[in-house]
């Protein structure tokens, strides 16, 4: 989960960017251009700040994993199983 939010935010200023170039370069009018020009001037920061928060999030959801995956190493050694402890447990079928 991790990876594939990382990669969905790294580049999304810079795809926001690319399509309001993209749609002032095919706006046929003057008002239309000048239009997208402030909605992305506008946006553009908010789009940036969303990406940045996204990969901070990435990067905590993986610290986490990693943390817990580095807890139960640790604790494994630390429980044992009925079994492991001579305890007979019948079960009736």
């Amino acid at each position: 989960m991790a990876e594939a939010l990382a990669e969905s935010m790294a580049g999304l200023a810079d795809m926001f960017d690319l399509i309001m170039e993209d749609a002032e370069t095919v706006a046929q009018r003057d008002e239309v251009s000048s239009a997208l020009r402030a909605y992305k001037e506008e946006y553009g920061p908010a789009i940036v700040e969303v990406q940045e928060h996204g990969l901070q999030l990435a990067e905590n959801i993986q610290a986490g994993a990693s943390e817990i995956a580095r807890n139960d190493q640790e604790a494994a050694g630390d429980y044992q199983t009925p079994w492991d402890l001579g305890v007979n447990l019948q079960v009736n079928f």
